[in-house]
């Protein structure tokens, strides 16, 4: 099915894949997909391994129906160059080693190896690229979205194009370096998702157990079972991050002005008042509803896939060619 009109919004996702808000986060990205609400730009990952990179590629296998028509319909996955690859989480291995009946794995996947990965920063990147307008969640280390801005003409198409990027504190410590590079130099409105969001607008448990039948074997709830012992709501960063990068109209959350920081540690924190940033906030009586918005757009079933727009031939020229952005 050809989508006609105005391009969606694209989301490019920066995680490390290791919490159970970021496999419901990309079950999410493709509910807005079916809605025609926003496409996937592309995802990013780096504090975790070469699994987390697969787990994101086989969700992408499992909410696109059918045989990819072309390679643009490929879910554009980075994974960073670190040496060695940090472990990955039992979450993400849950599904990736999971098998079916013949012995064979039950989700299917594009790769099985890192060089057939993309380059972190260059897949940021072109997430941007290939879109007319974007969105960027980071919840992972800052430290390859921050090397994005060392590539050419970058800051450029960020200014043109991003709406917003919204940066998810779960708590985890941060590359301070990257982090407060991103702050100076990042030139859109900047968003903060703070520690206290997640647990203020928990993900039930009692919609994972239900709400998912639709499919005998999913994925997402795989790895949000193996995360720790059922029944538990797991904090819901990522998805508070991605509701509001999408849908800042509909009023779901509070922003309040000020300033996000970072200690020597990593730790990060946001100093109300004066500062151009916003802090997102989650109300009493806006709770409920925001709770049912993940609900809704996390247990929706695949949709078809929706095609894909060619970028104006000045941002192909812009984009480095497919060979380049591979994982040696």
């Amino acid at each position: 099915m050809q989508f006609n009109g105005k391009q969606p919004l694209g989301v490019v996702y920066n995680t490390s894949m290791d919490r159970p808000d970021a496999a419901l986060a990309l079950a999410m990205l493709y509910g807005f997909t079916g809605k025609r609400e926003a496409r996937i730009g592309s995802v990013c990952v780096n504090g975790s391994g070469l699994g987390a990179a697969i787990f994101c590629d086989l969700v992408a296998h499992f909410y696109t129906p059918g045989p990819p028509r072309n390679a643009n319909q490929v879910l554009p996955t980075g994974l960073a160059l670190e040496n060695p690859l940090p472990a990955d989480s039992p979450m993400v291995l849950a599904a990736v080693d999971r098998k079916n009946d013949k012995g064979q794995p039950r989700y299917p996947r594009s790769f099985s190896k890192v060089s057939d990965t993309a380059l972190a920063e260059a897949v940021i990147r072109n997430g941007v690229i290939y879109n007319a307008e974007a969105v960027v969640v980071l919840s992972a280390p800052a430290t390859y979205l921050a090397k994005t801005l060392d590539l050419q003409g970058t800051k450029d198409i960020y200014k043109q194009r991003v709406k917003r990027l919204v940066i998810v504190d779960s708590g985890a410590p941060q590359d301070v370096a990257a982090m407060n590079r991103v702050l100076a130099e990042w030139p859109t409105p900047i968003f903060f998702c703070g520690k206290e969001v997640g647990p203020a607008a928990a993900y039930p448990s009692a919609s994972v157990e239900k709400d998912f039948a639709w499919a005998p074997a999913n994925p997402v709830v795989d790895a949000y079972k193996a995360f720790q012992a059922m029944p538990y709501n797991a904090p819901a960063w990522d998805l508070a991050a991605l509701l509001y990068a999408v849908h800042p109209d509909q009023d779901l959350f509070g922003a309040d002005a000020g300033t996000i920081r970072i200690s020597a540690n990593g730790a990060m924190s946001f100093a109300a008042g004066a500062g151009s940033h916003k802090a997102l906030r989650v109300d009493a009586d806006k709770r409920e509803k925001i709770v049912q918005s993940f609900v809704d757009l996390v247990s929706a079933k695949p949709a078809a896939p929706q095609q894909r727009f060619r970028p104006p031939q000045a941002d192909v020229k812009a984009a480095p060619k497919a060979a380049e952005t591979k994982t040696p």
